[in-house]
C-alpha cells in the first residue's frame, strides 16, 4: 500500500491557479474544494484539493484523521487519497477527483434512476461494513460525504469525525446515546436511504429547520410513504423493492 505523497504547496497552487474561483468545485463544513490536474509518475491525475478552513478550531485533528483513514484503509467505495500538504499554515488534502461530485448535487436528478439509487446504497453500506470490521466508525455519513464516479458508483469521504473503538472500553454515556457505536453510522445511513428514496433532502426548509422524519414515520405507519416519492421515480420501482427499501430506512 503506497503512502500519500507530501506535495509542496507551490505545486498545489500551480494546479489550482492559486485557488482561483474558476477551479472551485464545492465546500464542506471544514473548508473549500478545488479541482486540478496533478502530474504524477503515472501521468496527469484529476484531483480534488480540500483546503481546510483556518477558522475551524479542530482543523489539525481533522486533517490528521482524514489522512490517517484514507492512507490505511482502501475500498472501492472510498475516495482515494493522492497526497497532502502542511506548509505555510496551509492544510491541504489531495484526493483523486470523483467525476460527478457529491450525491447532494444529484439527489433529484432524473439520471439517478431507482436502480442507480440502489447501487449507491449498497456501495455505501459495503464501505461502512468494511470500516466497521476494523472498529472504525465514520460518524459523518450524509449526502455531502458521498461522491459519485462516472458509473454512479459511491465513494465515501469526510472522515474528520471518525473514531476507532475498542471492544469493552466504550463509555456507557456514549453507548446510551448511540454515539461512539455503529448505531450512529446506521442512523445516518437511514437518513441517506430516505433521501435516496424520496429524491429530496431530509430538511423540508433550511430556513425554519423543519424536519421530515416524523412525518415520514407517520406516513409509513399509514402505508402512505409513497406520497413522499417523486412520481417518476416511484414508477420505476418494483412494489417488493419499494417495500423492502422503505422498511430498511425506517428500521435503520
Amino acid at each position: 500500500m503506497s503512502a500519500p505523497l507530501n506535495i509542496p504547496l507551490k505545486e498545489i497552487e500551480a494546479v489550482t491557479n492559486n485557488f482561483d474561483d474558476t477551479n472551485f468545485i464545492g465546500a464542506g463544513f471544514l473548508g473549500k474544494i478545488y479541482k486540478g490536474q496533478l502530474p504524477l509518475e503515472r501521468g496527469l491525475v484529476d484531483v480534488a484539493v480540500w483546503r481546510l478552513d483556518h477558522s475551524f478550531w479542530l482543523q489539525e485533528l481533522a486533517f490528521e484523521k482524514e489522512i490517517s483513514i484514507l492512507s490505511r484503509f482502501k475500498h472501492m467505495n472510498m475516495v482515494s487519497i493522492v497526497g497532502f500538504c502542511y506548509e505555510d499554515n496551509e492544510m491541504l488534502i489531495i484526493n483523486e477527483r470523483v467525476s460527478r461530485g457529491s450525491l447532494s448535487r444529484h439527489l433529484s436528478d432524473r439520471e439517478l434512476t431507482w436502480m442507480r439509487r440502489l447501487q449507491i446504497s449498497v456501495g455505501v453500506v459495503r464501505a461502512l461494513s468494511y470500516l466497521h470490521n476494523f472498529s472504525i466508525i465514520h460518524h459523518n455519513i450524509n449526502i455531502n460525504a458521498i461522491f459519485l464516479d462516472q458509473n454512479w458508483e459511491a465513494k465515501i469521504s469526510g472522515f474528520e469525525y471518525s473514531m476507532r473503538i475498542s471492544a469493552g472500553n466504550l463509555d456507557l454515556a456514549y453507548e446510551k446515546l448511540g454515539m461512539g457505536t455503529y448505531k450512529s453510522d446506521m442512523f445516518s445511513m437511514g437518513i441517506v436511504l430516505f433521501e435516496l428514496l424520496c429524491g429530496k433532502e431530509t430538511f423540508v426548509s433550511k430556513e425554519d429547520n423543519s424536519f421530515q422524519a416524523s412525518s415520514a414515520i407517520f406516513h409509513y405507519e399509514n402505508r402512505e410513504l409513497h406520497k413522499f416519492v417523486d412520481p417518476d421515480l416511484f414508477s420505476q420501482m418494483d412494489p417488493l423493492s419499494f417495500n423492502i427499501f422503505q422498511k430498511q430506512h425506517i428500521v435503520v
